[in-house]
């Protein structure tokens, strides 16, 4: 799963990267994300934009919070099809985090980056929601895939990495379900950068 990561980059160099026409936000709070907090995500609609969206789906009527979708099943579940269709979404991040599983209720975080980029594009999707006061808001999830060669040592799962020349046609809403379901599969070979950090506890959240 994906359940936090660092986006650290200024404003100016995710505008540069992604060609972004709309600024929605003027600045956003560099550091780690964790789920339910409000990050920058860059999404098409007419135009590209970046703006802040809230980290989670609910889900349920205990105020669960869905963080990631499965790639196998997030053109299917009812929790996430609209959403995969009509509002695919990249999430901007220099690190995200993952966990290693060592035993004995031990897990060792692992930060994972890009060998040949700052910015890692992480694919999800967002849709309008109302939050607890009666307003508006966007909310995204990141999706998930089976870990690559590279990852599979430390987690089964990752999150799925838009390559440079498929940012374009992930965030079309014109783009083919053959197309999509393409990058859905082939999210494997990326150069990463795998460093080892401290045993920290990490909180779990659901999964679909």
């Amino acid at each position: 799963m994906c359940g936090r990561f660092l986006l650290d980059s200024d404003i100016e160099e995710i505008i540069r990267t992604y060609r972004i026409f709309k600024k929605e936000i003027d600045s956003f709070d560099k550091g780690d994300y964790y789920p339910s907090q409000k990050a920058p995500i860059v999404l098409e609609k007419g135009e590209r934009s970046i703006t802040l969206a809230k980290w989670g789906f609910p889900y349920g009527s205990k105020k669960g919070l869905v963080i990631n979708g499965r790639a196998e099943t997030i053109m299917d579940k009812p929790l996430f099809k609209n959403a995969f269709y009509s509002g695919r979404c990249i999430i901007p991040a220099n690190i995200f985090y993952e966990w290693k599983d060592e035993g004995n209720r031990k897990k060792i975080m692992h930060k994972i980056s890009l060998q040949d980029s700052n910015l890692i594009s992480l694919g999800g999707i967002y849709k309008l929601s109302i939050d607890e006061n009666s307003n508006k808001q966007l909310i995204f999830v990141i999706i998930t895939t089976e870990a690559d060669k590279n990852m599979r040592s430390i987690h089964s799962r990752m999150p799925l990495i838009i390559k440079e020349d498929m940012v374009d046609i992930w965030l079309k809403d014109s783009t083919s379900i053959q197309v999509l379901k393409k990058i859905l599969k082939d999210n494997k070979d990326n150069d990463l950068i795998i460093e080892k950090g401290e045993d920290e506890k990490h909180q779990q959240l659901k999964m679909f």
